[in-house]
């Protein structure tokens, strides 16, 4: 298996791959978020050779003078403090919450952020608001992103899910999202919600959403605490396409719950 995303996925309408996580309604606070960035970083950091890159972060505020570039706290409670919005600080026991403010990061090894080596954004937390799912993270891999032999891609896909614990979460393709709606077309199985799950290379199901599989796959399947990762067992379109109709055969591509309630909560320690 090639190493990169560049390697393993060409380029289509601009995009090599999307990485998606996706969850409902479930109230955290800054420090909360801020703890699971702080695990975040270095797992990403590990997917890039550059031995002198760094993160840097901006925080978009709604009236604020634009982003600007600082380094990143080590304490939960700083960065806490940073991503902390107005209707956080000022009503932190409301029902509704609209979550943290939306955080940038940048892995830069010149110096620049503005042309990192990666950038995503991150804003969660929001409770009881419009729209389903109601916190999501999405990132597009660049090509130096290392994707690693299949055993190292589970562990640091299942180290992010584990982090955030999303319902759902894909490493997908433009090129195995055509795959999987043709895939439905041939099954017959109706206009699919948009906010169903996606099926790529690299799967999510959450135990509080989905469940556990109701039957074997034909696919390399991992059983954590929070719920099951599926990668498909060779690396190509059609593998995909397949473990899409598997998985709808099943049931399994529903939609998530409006609202995620938690065993317990969040610790550090389980990244």
């Amino acid at each position: 298996m090639t190493q990169t995303v560049g390697e393993l996925f060409p380029k289509t309408r601009r995009v090599h791959a999307w990485l998606s996580l996706e969850w409902g309604s479930r109230k955290e606070t800054p420090v909360q978020v801020a703890e699971r960035i702080l695990l975040t970083l270095p797992l990403f950091r590990s997917r890039f050779p550059d031995p002198d890159a760094r993160w840097q972060m901006s925080v978009k505020t709604l009236f604020g003078p634009g982003p600007k570039w600082v380094d990143i706290p080590d304490a939960p409670e700083a960065l806490g403090a940073l991503i902390q919005s107005p209707r956080q600080r000022d009503v932190p026991d409301s029902h509704v919450d609209t979550g943290t403010l939306r955080a940038k990061f940048s892995l830069t090894g010149s110096g620049d952020p503005d042309n990192g080596l990666f950038q995503f954004d991150i804003s969660a937390g929001r409770s009881n608001v419009w729209g389903t799912p109601a916190n999501s993270i999405s990132l597009r891999p660049p090509a130096e992103f290392i994707i690693g032999p299949p055993e190292e891609a589970h562990s640091w896909f299942g180290g992010l899910a584990r982090i955030w614990q999303p319902e759902t979460a894909c490493l997908s393709t433009p090129d195995t999202m055509d795959a999987c709606r043709e895939m439905e077309k041939r099954l017959g199985s109706g206009n699919r919600s948009i906010y169903a799950p996606s099926v790529g290379y690299l799967n999510w199901f959450s135990r509080t959403g989905y469940g556990r599989l109701p039957f074997p796959l034909d696919a390399v399947t991992r059983e954590d605490p929070d719920g099951t990762l599926i990668a498909v067992p060779d690396w190509n379109v059609a593998a995909v396409a397949d473990l899409y109709a598997e998985l709808e055969t099943m049931g399994m591509l529903h939609e998530m719950p409006d609202h995620q309630v938690l065993d317990g909560p969040f610790h550090e320690d389980r990244a």
